[in-house]
């Protein structure tokens, strides 16, 4: 078990019971009926290498990226698409290996997810030269760091009308040059790569927005750390573009065609953040679980007293409901990679997406911070991990659009609905 950095206040049966092989054999009881032989296999070697490799190295003083590299020498820097001899792949794996590294160390997974997942997905969906490709690879070895730029200062929700310009440079060369601000660009003080997205014209973004590949050592790139105490180990921030020329073979969408990129990536990213916190729940509830069977108040087990384990097995109730719901995201997002012509499918699929985000986030908050009233003050301490599961739940309901933009899209998908009775 990796050490934290306050003064252990368990007993010790209690503290040998609460550990990272206990938490995965209670969370396998309840995912294994849910998986396919295959998936199970993948997820029970990928628990096997988080306890022996992973977990080891995890220091909670320090930031989390000298762990990518660990992971990418395994192949879980991501796993929904393939990658040399990296198998099996595919959304439902990627949402297994988001749930398991969220329940060994949920700011890791936080970190990972940004640069495997939401950086290395237009990479690899629409990078063509040498040097995207060799960003793809490093990314995917865990040797370089990625991160990817939406939101601004003004433009937090809205992804569509940003003021990051983008201009093309006044030669024959094809290249671009990017001058804004964005902020909350998740391992952005620290990333090498950047995906970043501006539009030539403000008053018609959707049909000039641009995306691209920006690298660290480009002129005119600067990046400042945000003060996010809620992720002391991930390096949140503010990114400058400065006159930021970038070449043509680094421009992953060009003019219009980076908006059509850009929303085609934001179901990917929602699935993948509903693994993270279904895998923060199951931390989270687990270990509520786990404690409150062992902890004794009045000469009885906490979980003895029905103010203590109804309100977990209501959570475990829901928690199982969202679980398979996550499942069926994930089923639903793998229909697009077969038939990505499909616009109806594409349409559902984002407003499903958009819903189980909502619910998977939501309830990752409810029941770490539920958990932590019903396991008293040690749920504060960092002898259990409830208080850094619910710290890193409020970022998942916020990246990937708030719970409010999440909601605006079920509501745009019901009112298409009702069209159908006009």
């Amino acid at each position: 078990m990796f050490q934290f950095g306050g003064i252990n206040i368990l007993n010790e049966d209690i503290r040998e019971k609460i550990t990272t092989e206990n938490i995965f054999k209670i969370f396998n009881s309840f995912i294994i009926p849910l998986l396919s032989h295959e998936e199970r296999d993948f997820m029970l070697l990928l628990q096997k290498y988080c306890i022996d490799i992973i977990e080891p190295k995890i220091d909670m003083t320090r930031d989390v990226y000298n762990i990518f590299p660990f992971l990418g020498e395994a192949g879980y820097m991501q796993r929904l698409y393939p990658y040399e001899d990296f198998k099996p792949f595919g959304m439902r794996y990627e949402m297994i290996l988001a749930m398991v590294l969220s329940i060994v160390d949920p700011e890791l997974d936080l970190a990972r997810v940004v640069s495997g997942v939401l950086a290395m997905n237009p990479l690899y969906s629409h990078g063509k030269s040498d040097r995207e490709k060799r960003a793809l690879g490093d990314l995917m070895a865990g040797r370089k760091i990625g991160c990817i730029c939406i939101t601004e200062r003004e433009r937090g929700s809205d992804a569509v009308n940003m003021q990051t310009r983008v201009r093309t440079c006044d030669d024959e060369t094809g290249d671009v040059l990017y001058n804004g601000e964005k902020v909350f660009t998740t391992n952005g003080p620290v990333a090498d790569y950047f995906i970043a997205y501006g539009v030539e014209d403000e008053k018609a973004p959707r049909e000039s927005m641009y995306q691209a590949l920006i690298e660290r050592g480009f002129k005119g790139l600067e990046t400042h750390r945000l003060g996010i105490l809620s992720a002391p180990r991930v390096h949140i921030g503010q990114t400058l573009f400065k006159n930021v020329r970038v070449p043509k073979d680094n421009i992953l969408g060009g003019r219009g065609q980076g908006y059509t990129n850009l929303f085609r990536g934001l179901v990917a990213e929602r699935n993948t953040i509903i693994g993270s916190s279904l895998g923060i729940s199951w931390l989270s509830a687990i270990t509520g679980l786990v404690y409150t069977n062992l902890r004794k108040q009045f000469n009885k087990r906490l979980l003895e007293f029905q103010a203590v384990s109804f309100p977990i097995a209501e959570m475990l109730v829901d928690l199982m409901a969202a679980t398979d719901l996550g499942f069926s995201a994930a089923n639903e997002y793998q229909k697009i990679a077969r038939y990505p012509e499909n616009v109806e499918m594409i349409k559902y699929n984002a407003s499903f997406s958009a819903g189980t985000k909502y619910l998977a986030s939501n309830l990752a908050h409810r029941i770490s911070y539920e958990m932590q009233q019903l396991c008293g003050g040690a749920g504060y301490t960092d002898n259990l991990r409830i208080d850094k599961a619910l710290e890193i739940s409020k970022i998942q309901e916020i990246i990937g659009g708030s719970r409010n933009i999440q909601l605006l899209l079920v509501t745009q998908a019901m009112k298409s609905i009702l069209r159908l009775i006009e």
